[in-house]
């Protein structure tokens, strides 16, 4: 019976020693397929950090022109930017104590002043009295209705703005003409140039005015007194 039960126990022992085993070899499998997959995860994330990168940069400078024009009274001297906000030109006519029949003439001239072209145009013409008060006196309407003024607009290079200005005279033919020297019409854009290489103005527009007090001109203009100014409009095109 003794060596029953001693059999019995050896049997019992086999069991659990294969169960063990098993259970050794399950738990080997999992654990290596647990590592391999720890493998993969490496290789993978290895394989992210090591990705090669290049970069291209391009860059450049952005800036703006200028536009603006400036004017001078004949074919010398330097332009200026006379405006709204600085004295008017003042146009020489030489018309004081003006009678009938006679005639003055003045050249106006204009370019660009900044880097960028456009076109200028004579816009409008006011009048005020002599002592730049509104024309309300019967001889100053008389004087300001009875005037006639005669514009000629032509283009010219640089070099050769003083010839342009030379050549307006009282005899200078008008492209448009005006009774009254308020009631000019408006003027076609003349073209402003400006050289790409230089920045600078490449040419210059004259305004040749020719006013004229008419021979018929009736006495009641006599000791009336009126100051026209003539505006110039600039405008990129």
């Amino acid at each position: 019976m003794a060596v029953e039960r001693d059999l019995g126990a050896a049997v019992a022992t086999s069991r659990r020693d294969r169960r063990h085993a098993r259970q050794r070899s399950r738990t080997l499998r999992r654990v290596r397929a647990l590592l391999a997959g720890g493998l993969v995860l490496g290789m993978g994330s290895a394989a992210t950090v090591a990705a090669w990168t290049d970069q291209e940069l391009a860059t450049s400078s952005v800036s703006a022109g200028t536009f603006s024009i400036v004017s001078r009274v004949g074919g010398t001297g330097a332009f200026t930017s006379p405006g709204p906000s600085t004295n008017t030109l003042q146009v020489p006519l030489n018309a004081s104590g003006l009678y009938p029949g006679q005639v003055r003439a003045v050249a106006i001239q204009v370019m660009a002043g900044g880097t960028v072209g456009g076109a200028v145009t004579l816009s409008g013409v006011s009048v005020l009295n002599g002592a730049d008060g509104a024309v309300t006196a019967a001889a100053d309407v008389a004087l300001r209705d009875a005037l006639t003024l005669g514009v000629k607009v032509s283009t010219s290079t640089v070099a050769g703005a003083a010839a342009a200005a030379a050549a307006c005279t009282t005899g200078t033919g008008a492209d448009a003409t005006a009774v009254g020297i308020q009631n000019l019409p408006a003027l076609s854009p003349a073209t402003l140039t400006v050289d790409a290489q230089s920045g600078a103005a490449s040419n210059v527009v004259t305004y040749c005015m020719v006013l004229t007090l008419p021979s018929g001109t009736t006495g009641a203009a006599q000791g009336g007194a009126v100051k026209p100014t003539w505006t110039f409009t600039g405008t990129t095109t």
